[in-house]
């Protein structure tokens, strides 16, 4: 008699046991989502959201926190930009920029070939609406005194929703063929206090036709 209530005393504790482990209140269980975390969302970073980032925004592939599930690709892009010079040269010379360095800078546009007609056809004279694709890459080079290569803008159009604020543009600015930038991202006011004067182009400011490389 002593020995069967020792062994159902035994199953009793063996069966809390299991079902300490296979329920919790963190929503998942450790045991079903077999992490150490605790918190339900079947990865090992304990916050929550299902990706491997630790951020707890959702979005696996930009680790920022902000809930953007397209962010953009800032090395990609910057490598991308630095085979500029092998795309099409918009303006015919170089020519200054109102918008950059108060007005001083001497530039070059420089697009890949897939844009360059769409481009072209933003005349800031009589300008047709158009919006571009996602991935759209635009270089504003930035020259000396002798039309040697100085620094460079970069443009890139992000995905649908990246940031409002922007317009969904990306922004890179700074040493672009030593991949070394000074400032990026969507939220750079000077360029978004810039470009935004121009909805109907798509916060692009083009170059007057008379200027444009046919």
């Amino acid at each position: 008699m002593h020995t069967k209530y020792s062994l159902l005393t035994l199953m009793a504790v063996v069966g809390l046991a299991t079902g300490s482990v296979a329920c919790s209140d963190d929503g998942g269980g450790t045991e079903e989502d077999e992490t150490s975390t605790g918190d339900g969302d079947g990865d090992m970073t304990g916050d929550g959201d299902g990706d491997m980032t630790g951020d707890g925004d959702g979005d696996p592939a930009t680790g920022d926190g902000d809930g953007d599930p397209g962010g953009v690709d800032e090395a990609a892009i910057i490598a991308a930009a630095q085979n500029y010079e092998d795309w099409v040269l918009i303006n015919t010379q170089p020519f200054q920029s109102a918008g950059h360095d108060g007005g001083n800078a001497v530039v070059n546009i420089w697009v890949p070939a897939d844009v360059a007609d769409q481009y072209k056809a933003i005349d800031p004279d009589a300008p047709q609406a158009t919006t571009f694709a996602e991935g759209t890459i635009i270089v504003k080079e930035h020259v000396d005194e002798n039309f040697e290569y100085m620094a460079a803008t970069i443009m890139y159009k992000g995905p649908e929703g990246y940031s409002e604020a922007s317009g969904d543009w990306w922004w890179g600015v700074g040493d672009l063929v030593g991949g070394e930038l000074s400032m990026s991202g969507p939220d750079l006011e000077g360029c978004i206090g810039c470009h935004s004067a121009y909805p109907d182009t798509d916060w692009v400011v083009g170059v007057p036709a008379d200027m444009q490389n046919p």
